[in-house]
């Protein structure tokens, strides 16, 4: 089933209307519409696309969106998973043991609207799958605290939403066990079109006249394709379009950066670059 047909079956189902997304996001109406209806139904969406190409503005997008509190989380940093999951104990001044409990367990526990962000979940380590296969059981989702012997359950309306990234960069890339991937519902997302990106950098810098974005996009298009072709091992992410057009917009762009985006994107590049820069 496409997200298309999905989101119109679920439009009859429940009376749910997805909320508005802000302009300063660029993202397809039956993307965006069905991200809304997999968090409304608790799922758990997984968005998984290349470098920089919105994965993270979506997941704080939506948050905003549906009126929820939002916190993020790398989950590439979660070597010490009891630390992040649940926290640690303390000696208090009065010299007894007191347990400090981290910002995820927060979270995860709230009685308010929360979406916690996985970001980085394809490069979460080992150590750390134990802890998520109980945190992401969408039905008996809990943590358990070793040192106390008790088991805390999620929030009622507390939700993931994950993200990961794919391509020629990312071959170390951890590969998820199925059973893990089972709990979401995968999401796969795409940088934009050329117009698509031109437009959004002057949404998001006015000064930046028509012709240079469009010429900025373009650059980025050619580094992209590169990349595929495995001719480049990195190209340009959303993100650094719109770095790149910040200088623009303020009418400086230093000889430095330029040599450095030639050097680093070699010789097939210098004719685009200088037509923007």
């Amino acid at each position: 089933m496409t997200n298309n047909a999905y989101v119109a079956e679920q439009a009859t189902l429940f009376p749910f209307t997805p909320p508005k997304h802000s302009d300063s996001l660029c993202i397809p109406v039956q993307t965006w519409e069905f991200l809304c209806h997999t968090l409304y139904l608790k799922r758990y969406p997984f968005l998984l696309g290349p470098k920089g190409c919105g994965k993270s503005s979506i997941a704080k997008e939506l948050a905003d969106a549906m009126g929820m509190e939002y916190f993020a989380f790398d989950m590439g940093q979660a070597f010490k998973p009891k630390k992040m999951f649940v926290g640690g104990l303390i000696i208090g001044d009065d010299g007894k043991t007191k347990a400090v409990r981290s910002e995820f367990f927060k979270a995860f526990v709230s009685t308010k609207p929360t979406l916690i962000f996985l970001d980085e979940l394809t490069r979460t380590p080992m150590v750390a799958a134990n802890f998520l296969m109980t945190i992401l059981d969408r039905q008996q989702s809990y943590i358990y605290d070793e040192d106390s012997g008790k088991r805390y359950n999620k929030g009622g309306n507390v939700l993931f939403v994950a993200a990961g990234n794919v391509g020629f960069a990312y071959v170390s890339t951890q590969r998820l066990d199925t059973a893990f991937e089972d709990r979401f519902i995968k999401v796969r997302l795409n940088y934009l079109t050329t117009a698509e990106e031109a437009a959004l950098i002057q949404a998001r810098f006015p000064k930046v006249s028509r012709d240079a974005a469009t010429q900025l996009a373009k650059v980025a298009e050619v580094l992209r394709l590169a990349e595929q072709k495995e001719t480049l091992s990195v190209s340009l992410s959303t993100r650094q379009v719109l770095d790149a057009a910040a200088y623009l917009s303020v009418r400086i762009f230093v000889h430095g950066v330029k040599d450095s985006l030639q050097s680093s994107h070699h010789f097939c590049m210098n004719v685009e670059i200088s037509s923007v820069l």
